[in-house]
């Protein structure tokens, strides 16, 4: 018994009750119970329609943000539960719904476009094959993001009820990556450019060509800019341009790449010169690619891999 004891951390009677039920009822008498403690004000099978209730509530939000006191009367009216406003952060965590910045959505942007593009991508590739004569494919992302001394600000660690000051200028000098990243092999390739226009879109586009395997046949995904479309492009021959539905650029996973880019250089930076710019691009993005993985786990859709 003082061995068991030892080992456990449990009493004496907490033991003897065990070896009771372990006599009475075999392994199955030690399966702990569901507990006769306080039961949660929400019941557990309304906690869906809670979280639905939820995203109603910040859909239906007229500007602004949803408050704990929104959530607190929403709880009270759709459910008869009355919590307090600690009880209804308590909630929120058990229930893993946490504060998080929501990414930007167009007015015009359309859910079922968005879906029908996703169902219908991989006709669309057959469709490209059969032109091509070939079953060998990458799919490529494309996007550009300016960086300029307009830079942008991201979040810094510091102490609690501090907000720290960090640099952001007001000169105008700035420049353009032009991304493009397969992450079916994890490769990269990306050009800084002074414009955006259509001529440096075939800068690009010849940079791109150069990158696709050899007997391979690149269908490069795009948002639908200007430069994208523009019937002066000269494309070329192993590659296919796929523009994604309007006002949809979360399906563009460039979008996180040039998150990833801020992060490792391009904010809260103070940049003394057009050459500096340049050069913090060059590394920011050396730094995400060098890194094996990086691409690949970033940016693969799984309703787009062949």
């Amino acid at each position: 018994m003082s061995d068991v004891l030892e080992i456990t951390f449990y009493n004496s009677k907490s033991v003897k009750s065990w070896l009771a039920d372990f006599v009475d009822f075999d392994y199955e008498g030690l399966i702990e119970k569901p507990g006769r403690g306080r039961k949660p004000r929400l019941p557990v099978d309304q906690e869906e329609d809670f979280k639905d209730k939820l995203t109603q509530l910040q859909d239906n939000k007229k500007g602004g943000r949803v408050l704990a006191v929104d959530i607190q009367k929403m709880l009270t009216d759709s459910f008869n539960c009355r919590y307090a406003l600690s009880g209804v952060y308590a909630l929120l965590d058990r229930l893993n719904i946490i504060w998080i910045s929501g990414r930007s959505k167009h007015p015009k942007s359309s859910q079922e476009a968005i879906d029908l593009f996703k169902k219908t991508f991989p006709s669309e590739v057959e469709n490209i094959k059969s032109y091509f004569d070939t079953d060998k494919i990458e799919i490529w992302w494309q996007d550009e993001s300016r960086v300029g001394q307009q830079g942008s600000l991201s979040r810094v660690w510091a102490a609690k009820g501090t907000r720290p000051r960090v640099i952001r200028q007001r000169q105008f000098l700035s420049t353009y990556i032009f991304g493009a990243v397969c992450p079916d092999r994890d490769e990269g390739c990306a050009l800084i450019l002074p414009e955006c226009n259509s001529g440096m879109m075939q800068i690009h586009l010849d940079e791109i060509s150069k990158k696709v395997r050899k007997t391979y046949h690149a269908i490069i995904l795009m948002d639908r800019a200007s430069w994208h479309t523009s019937e002066a492009l000269n494309v070329p021959q192993n590659i296919s341009l796929l523009p994604l539905p309007p006002y949809s650029p979360e399906l563009n996973p460039m979008e996180q790449v040039w998150q990833q880019l801020r992060k490792i250089k391009l904010s809260n930076t103070n940049f003394e010169n057009y050459d500096h710019i340049v050069d913090s691009c060059c590394e920011a993005w050396n730094t995400f690619c060098d890194q094996d993985g990086n691409i690949q786990n970033l940016c693969t859709r799984s309703w787009a891999q062949f």
